[in-house]
């Protein structure tokens, strides 16, 4: 063979080995070091505290005895800059855990049926009835239509749209965030009478990657990141054996009733996160718990009781202050659920919290009681609808009793008629010229009351506005009346409902360098991290 051509086959195979490497990176085979936005340093992962993590994890932890004697790192395992283990999954084990079905939703979140769906794929695709097959290429779309010509002739099939190795379908007829999501798996669009039903078939795993960005930014650290991921794991499982969805062939929805999914689109981060707890969930005597998490606490987490208004405690779930713990000295036992001490505890500055850095820590809303007023009917009475135990009207003897609704009226006192231990406030007194009116629950409250026209002024002194509910249901009431009228005064804190994890805090708890078992154990109290199969096989 002459130079020319062994210099050619030298070319050649540089190229080869080039598009080989660049295929791996871009599947997520190779990873780089993963730099945080706001610090410019390497992201390690540390799964090595033993005392944190339950005994019976196997995942994402290298603790057992062969691990430890070995000189060798084991297989998908890889030392980062600093010294510190990450852990890198193989894809095939993402793929293989168990699948969960999920309902797409249409843009906005607003209904489960579509009037017409349209999507396509980066790679080739085949759409399937169950008896034909309909191979497209990439980049062809696929046309499913309620009404019209393009209508399909045999409305009660359902297809199956399959993309070709790990390409991923994007749905053109939907938008998150100004976009078109991408979605891994494979997508079943069945038609009803309603609409067209479309649902999400994938790996719990894959189905995580887009949950956790969804839910909380990816720029937090990684310990962060990785408990929400458990969560989100633990919270899906518990939702898969619940069967809430049964009527429509689906484990959960990929909204807020249940968790965000694919809102924000997956990263390396949320890939990172959950591909390092893989399998793990939280729980409590052998089973799964419902791992309820939310944005902001005001200072204390709720008892999962008085958020949820259920008849037993949840034991997992209890009220907690979230008193730092450089700052333990200052924890005493104080009960919000004295106006008061209440007060005072929304307003001090005193007590430093893992959330007390966050905006929506603290913030205040004024409601003019004639616009208040204007929309309380409508308000109450959708709450009424869902459950008219929860919406009482006063009788002429002064008690609250269940009767149906007539107008309040022009609003004239706001009054809490209770507050839990934890300043959780779980029944208002809306007073009226028409009617007196008993509103129960933190989530009928908040949404009674919610600042659909209001600016709510939050810590930081911004101002946002355009809220469908109350931030919280920890808050106090001040009413202000002047020449121009009634106007009421609320203050509080805390974004959400309050039970669970905080997110927030789970963040300043994480960059105060708690691992993330750790992290999971305070806010979700007698509960282990363990695998999923050795949960579910026992």
């Amino acid at each position: 063979m002459d130079k020319k051509k062994l210099k050619l086959l030298a070319v050649l195979s540089a190229l080869c080995l080039f598009c080989v490497l660049s295929e791996a990176y871009l599947r997520g085979y190779i990873k780089p070091g993963v730099k945080q936005a706001s610090q410019n340093k390497t992201i390690t992962d540390s799964s090595q505290n033993k005392n944190a993590m339950d005994s019976s994890s196997s995942a994402g932890n290298n603790s057992s005895k062969n691990a430890q004697k070995s000189t060798k790192e084991p297989a998908g395992i890889k030392k980062a800059s600093s010294g510190k283990k990450i852990q890198i999954l193989d894809p095939v084990r993402a793929a293989d855990s168990q699948k969960v079905r999920v309902l797409v939703m249409t843009s906005g979140f607003k209904s489960y049926y579509h009037s017409s769906v349209s999507l396509t794929c980066g790679g080739s695709f085949t759409v399937s009835d169950g008896k034909n097959v309909k191979k497209y290429s990439a980049g062809k779309k696929a046309i499913f239509n309620m009404y019209g010509k393009k209508a399909k002739p045999d409305r009660k099939k359902k297809y199956i749209i399959r993309p070709s190795g790990s390409a991923r379908i994007k749905m053109l007829s939907i938008k998150r965030q100004d976009r078109q999501p991408l979605y891994r798996g494979t997508i079943e669009v069945k038609w009803t009478k309603q609409g067209f039903l479309v649902t999400n078939e994938l790996p719990v795993e894959y189905y995580l990657y887009a949950v956790v960005p969804s839910e909380m930014s990816t720029s937090n650290n990684m310990e962060a990141l990785k408990a929400q991921a458990v969560c989100a794991r633990s919270y899906a499982y518990n939702q898969i054996n619940a069967k809430r969805y049964k009527e429509y062939n689906a484990d959960l929805d990929d909204s807020v009733s249940c968790q965000v999914y694919n809102n924000i689109p997956e990263d390396k981060r949320s890939r990172m996160a959950v591909d390092s707890t893989y399998g793990q969930v939280i729980t409590n005597k052998g089973r799964i718990i419902v791992a309820y998490y939310f944005s902001t606490s005001w200072g204390c987490t709720a008892d999962g009781q008085d958020v949820w208004n259920t008849t037993a405690e949840v034991p997992y779930l209890m009220s907690s202050l979230q008193i730092r713990k450089k700052n333990a000295a200052e924890q005493a036992e104080v009960d919000l659920s004295d106006e008061n001490t209440f007060r005072d505890f929304i307003n001090s500055g005193s007590y430093k919290t893992y959330d007390s850095n966050d905006d929506w820590y603290r913030w205040s809303i004024t409601f003019n009681a004639a616009n208040l007023s204007s929309r309380i009917d409508s308000a109450l009475y959708n709450c009424y609808l869902l459950d008219k135990s929860l919406v009482l009207v006063q009788n002429s003897k002064g008690k609250y009793e269940q009767k149906p609704l007539k107008s309040i009226g022009t609003i004239k006192k706001l009054r809490i008629e209770k507050r839990e231990e934890s300043g959780l406030v779980t029944e208002l007194v809306i007073i009226g010229t028409g009617n007196v009116v008993k509103v129960c629950t933190q989530y009928n409250i908040r949404k009674v009351l919610a600042p659909v026209y209001e600016k709510i002024k939050r810590k930081s002194g911004e101002s946002v506005s355009s809220y469908s509910m109350l931030p919280s249901a920890a808050f106090y009431i001040d009413t202000v009346k002047t020449k121009k009228g009634t106007s009421f005064k609320i203050s509080g804190g805390g974004f959400g409902h309050g039970a669970g994890l905080s997110q927030s805090g789970a963040a300043a708890m994480a960059e105060a360098g708690e691992d993330y078992t750790v992290i999971i154990k305070h806010f979700f109290k007698s509960t282990k991290v363990q695998d999923v199969q050795k949960v579910l096989k026992g």
